[in-house]
């Protein structure tokens, strides 16, 4: 029987290449996500380029050319010192709990959840309440304990509106991204070569320099990466301490420059660009680090080590781990409750006064704190829920096809290369006028988030895609069951905790924005991160407190749900 070779030509091409109708709608999606990232950077140069020419006259011979330059060194001591910190503090941690015999357990999974858990803005404001170098609870009841030993003070010991309380708070939520990109990585890397060089009468100090780090040289320069773009997007660090130091860095002198009136945008789009062109250099310089020939081999699959026997210095990385955990979430818990229930912040508690009236205060009377909640739960719900669908949709029906996959990942992974500053900056500038004039609504909040949380959703979604396995997905399509039907008959109810654990995550980091949340919101669109500043600069500490607690019991819940579903789903994987 012949056959005509041009038969149904076109079909099996189409099947082959997988563009189907419903390959090609996901495709039309993460085009327009792509645009959304491209367009507002794009039409703000191209509107603001005469303002960008004469801003770099007004910073060579202008009044900004002597305010730009300190600004730049304050963000660049801040930003490196930051991660330097991280860097040391989150690598050790996560060498104690992937190599030692002092592995941290339930703790290790805490750890990089501690900037989820308390949301900056909440972590930096408790702190503020607890070293504030007058007012703060910590100093004063330090300087009770210092005049019983006949040393008297007015003020301090500490003063956390320093540089010094700048770099120590800002690393504090920096170390979580430290930790988990070096623990995966040392989870990868064949540990024989560590175990003979400790056979061979190495330490294990010498053993770390001389075999692991160079193993994990990638790791590191992707930690270093990742903790500089976060330490650029950190917003409320600097707003918050910043102003008590009378420190500025670019993120925070952006935003004034944008307040200002008439707004200075030449400079504030100039200094973007300037974030923006810095973080691509740092990504050439990792990829040049990590380039492969140059490091030892990792493999795909986890490795069991024998662990290095710490002896009595366990309890040193034991110390460790608890002061991470108190200095990110008990501690500033503890003060922001304190200051919550007095009439007005005062270092010295009469608990007679304490009351809930700055609960009820936030939670019922005021409006702008209603709103606040209502919106940012209301953008975090849908937010999640789109950038998860779209993302887990599209690493499911895509888990076979690697040219696919890859494409996607970039486009995915752009946002985690533009600081939040930026994509607030662009945003603003792009979206105050024709054709889309958004400026003002939530709007315009729901698309920043979107574009600001992809990466998350992306990389929640491809993990949960990596977890199943795909013969029950071949198996429903020789059946004939169509792509809509296999995927949510079989895909998604397979990852469906891989994918709730990352709808929270999501959420979590949308109801605790603060950067973009300061560019783009207002009294006609206000969100938590936006009022909580707000309130912090007109003196409302005790509602600030109370409204930073209700921010953090919402993130608590969310995060208990999902350390609850995953470890379920791992249960249940291995019964």
């Amino acid at each position: 029987m012949s056959v005509n070779p041009k038969a149904g030509t076109g079909f099996s091409w189409w099947t082959r290449s997988g563009l189907t109708p419903f390959s090609l709608a996901l495709w039309l999606v993460l085009a327009l996500i792509a645009l959304l990232i491209i367009y507002p950077l794009g039409l703000a140069i191209v509107y603001e380029y005469d303002n960008i020419v004469a801003s770099f006259h007004s910073r060579l011979d202008g009044p900004l050319s002597r305010t730009v330059p300190t600004v730049i060194l304050n963000t660049l001591i801040v930003v490196f010192g930051a991660t330097t910190i991280a860097l040391l503090i989150g690598s050790f941690l996560a060498w104690i709990n992937e190599r030692s015999d002092a592995s941290l357990g339930f703790m290790g999974q805490l750890l990089p959840l501690c900037a989820l858990i308390v949301p900056p803005v909440a972590g930096v404001i408790g702190w503020a309440v607890l070293l504030d170098p007058r007012a703060g609870l910590a100093n004063f009841a330090l300087r009770n304990v210092l005049d019983v030993f006949g040393i008297t003070m007015r003020t301090g010991p500490f003063n956390i509106y320093s540089m010094w309380g700048l770099v120590i708070i800002t690393s504090l939520y920096t170390v979580p991204y430290v930790f988990l990109v070096v623990s995966a990585a040392l989870q990868r890397v064949d540990p024989a070569m560590e175990e003979a060089s400790r056979t061979g009468g190495a330490g294990p100090l010498k053993t770390m320099m001389r075999i692991t780090l160079p193993a994990i040289r990638p790791a590191l320069a992707a930690s270093v990466l990742l903790g500089v773009i976060s330490g650029l997007s950190l917003f409320s660090v600097p707003a918050v301490l910043g102003a008590g130091a009378r420190i500025d860095v670019i993120s925070v002198y952006i935003f004034r420059l944008l307040q200002a009136y008439p707004a200075q945008t030449g400079p504030a789009i100039t200094l973007s660009i300037g974030l923006l062109v810095l973080v691509q250099v740092l990504l050439v310089v990792q990829n040049m680090v990590a380039r492969p020939g140059r490091n030892a081999a990792i493999s795909g699959k986890g490795f069991r080590a024998t662990p290095v026997r710490l002896g009595k210095l366990r309890w040193f990385a034991y110390a460790l781990a608890v002061f991470y955990l108190l200095a990110t979430a008990v501690l500033p818990i503890l003060g922001l409750l304190l200051v919550s229930l007095q009439p007005f912040w005062t270092p010295a508690v009469n608990f007679s006064t304490l009351t809930l009236a700055n609960f009820n205060f936030v939670l019922f009377e005021n409006r702008q704190t209603v709103s606040a909640l209502i919106n940012s739960v209301t953008l975090g719900f849908i937010v999640a829920s789109f950038n998860m669908l779209v993302t887990g949709t599209f690493a499911l029906h895509f888990a076979r096809n690697g040219k696919a996959r890859k494409l996607a990942d970039i486009l995915t992974g752009l946002p985690a290369t533009i600081p939040h500053t930026v994509i607030g900056v662009a945003f603003i500038l792009a979206f105050s006028r024709e054709p889309l004039r958004i400026y003002g609504t939530t709007t315009i909040l729901l698309l920043a988030y979107i574009v600001m949380t992809l990466s998350y959703a992306a990389r929640a979604a491809a993990s949960a895609a990596a977890s199943i396995g795909g013969e029950l997905s071949e198996a429903s399509r020789v059946a004939k069951a169509s792509d809509l039907r296999t995927l949510f008959r079989i895909s998604l109810p397979l990852a469906m905790p891989g994918l709730v654990a990352g709808w929270i995550m999501v959420f979590v980091h949308t109801v605790g924005e603060v950067t973009a949340s300061a560019f783009l919101s207002g009294t006609h669109n206000p969100v938590i991160g936006r009022v909580l500043l707000d309130l912090w600069n007109f003196g409302n500490f005790p509602q600030v407190a109370a409204l930073a607690l209700v921010v953090t019991a919402i993130s608590t819940s969310l995060v208990g749900l999902m350390l609850y579903v995953t470890r379920r789903s791992q249960r249940v994987t291995t019964s």
